[in-house]
């Protein structure tokens, strides 16, 4: 973070380190309760959710009357309201602020796509290749779960394949694949011709 600070570094990128680690964040009182609800420090008309990278990082006069729970930082990026910010170690030479700004387009990289795409491949004539596209989309009642019939046409998935994939990964006979690799399906049903995936 003092790399970032001293403009060698992006502070994007010691930001997308930070979201893959644990921090600390001090709450009042014993912890415990069902939902935590993090220090939060204020500078000017900016508020920040004050969190640690370690316990000894916490300075006495803020750690006092309070207990530090360590927090996967996804959690607290994707549980923080709009318009609050995250400041990492602060009152240390190492403090770094990541604003409400910055920490928005993180919770929406976070987010989990609203439509997500399963395939099921098949070794035909020596090549792995799909055989059956799923997808998961959401709608106002919840999760729908579906396989694809033909260009652009669905149906039940009436087997539960994606549940259980979903459920149980190891032992599902399907693979999570990326938007990008569900539409190089898409266009091997539309030519009627199958190669093995060159994107996941």
């Amino acid at each position: 973070m003092l790399r970032a600070q001293a403009g060698e570094v992006a502070s994007e990128q010691v930001a997308s380190l930070l979201i893959r680690s644990d921090l600390v964040a001090l709450v009042d009182g014993e912890a415990g309760a069902a939902s935590i609800e993090p220090l939060v420090v204020h500078r000017g008309d900016a508020t920040f959710l004050a969190v640690f990278t370690a316990a000894d990082k916490v300075p006495a006069e803020l750690g006092t009357g309070r207990t530090a729970v360590v927090i996967p930082a996804r959690t607290l990026v994707g549980g923080a309201a709009d318009g609050v910010g995250i400041v990492v170690n602060p009152g240390a030479p190492d403090a770094m602020e990541i604003p409400p700004t910055a920490l928005a387009a993180l919770r929406d990289l976070l987010a989990p796509p609203s439509t997500r795409y399963f395939v099921r491949e098949q070794v035909i004539e020596g090549k792995l290749v799909p055989v059956s596209v799923f997808r998961r989309r959401m709608d106002a009642e919840g999760p729908v779960d579906e396989r694809l019939l033909d260009v652009d046409s669905w149906t039940e998935d009436k087997f539960r394949t994606v549940e259980k994939a979903i459920r149980f990964p190891l032992e599902a006979d399907i693979e999570e694949i990326s938007v990008e690799a569900a539409q190089e399906v898409f266009e091997m049903v539309a030519r009627r011709t199958y190669t093995p995936l060159r994107r996941r």
